[in-house]
């Protein structure tokens, strides 16, 4: 009875120390996590300009191995366009949320451009659908970022806004040829003149993506921009950089800039959507 007795006491024991544990584990997985996120602010925004259907798609996910934000712009027939951007973003949230992917970042990006190619093939079945998408990784206070498409990621630091990608378009094709000596001038800009993208998801033989080579070492309070082509079609890079260098939040520069964009004075506008990120350090 005494032997039954102790028994008893040493399991209680036991299963109290694997709760307190599980506790102490949980809470420091969360405080690594709410570490991470407060390393980031973010911001978001869109407008549907003078199209019948919002045809972008964005999410963002914050882990305790970085933050991640993805957007797409999709094109297509009906809703086939939302279907693409909806799918592209949905399959780099899963891969980044599922484990830590920053060991072989470059192997996440690939894996996801890819991956998002399948998926959409798959979900529109033969319908006109596709779309160009951008993501940024933060973590450990570098960027990473790749790109299909034509949106366009940005830093802003000491008051200027620094293109990070090339993007797949009309005209880094024609500024390419040209430069290669393939183009004259005059096929050079005729072909820029063309203003579409040239690579995108949602295509039999998809090939590569724009993965960034070098990670950006970030300085506290750069702001990252990731904005489709609707933004940058309709605003000019100075402002763009006229608000982003401004001491308010993110979510309160992401509403400037839609509200700049709803403002002007331009004909067919197209979709229009972007997220801003500020980087406080860690």
């Amino acid at each position: 009875m005494a032997g039954n007795l102790f028994s008893g006491q040493y399991m209680l024991a036991a299963v109290l120390l694997l709760c307190l544990a599980g506790l102490l584990l949980y809470r420091h997985s969360r405080g690594r996590a709410q570490a991470g996120s407060l390393e980031v602010e973010v911001g978001e925004g869109e407008a549907i300009g003078d199209r019948e259907i919002q045809e972008d798609a964005g999410n963002t996910a914050k882990t305790a191995w970085g933050t991640l934000a993805v957007l797409a712009d999709g094109m297509g027939r009906g809703q086939a366009g939302r279907t693409a951007a909806l799918s592209a973003v949905r399959t780099f949230i899963n891969l980044f949320s599922d484990h830590d992917v920053t060991g072989n970042l470059y192997y996440f990006f690939n894996q996801a451009l890819n991956r998002s190619n399948r998926e959409v093939l798959a979900r529109l079945q033969g319908a006109r659908g596709r779309t160009a998408v951008a993501a940024v990784l933060i973590s450990k206070g570098y960027l990473h970022y790749a790109s299909v498409g034509d949106i366009k990621i940005a830093v802003c630091r000491n008051h200027e806004l620094i293109p990070l990608n090339e993007g797949h378009t009309t005209k880094t094709v024609a500024v390419k040829g040209f430069s290669q000596g393939i183009l004259n001038r005059q096929e050079a800009l005729a072909i820029s003149q063309m203003d579409h993208a040239t690579n995108y998801i949602g295509r039999d033989g998809f090939k590569n993506g724009e993965i960034g080579a070098v990670p950006v070492k970030l300085k506290p309070d750069d702001v990252i921009l990731l904005m489709t082509a609707g933004i940058y079609k309709c605003l000019s890079w100075l402002e763009l950089e006229s608000v982003l260098t401004q001491p308010f939040s993110c979510r309160d520069l992401a509403g400037q800039i839609i509200g700049k964009f709803n403002g002007k004075p331009v004909t067919d506008k197209e979709n229009a959507s972007l997220f801003v990120l500020r980087y406080h350090g860690v």
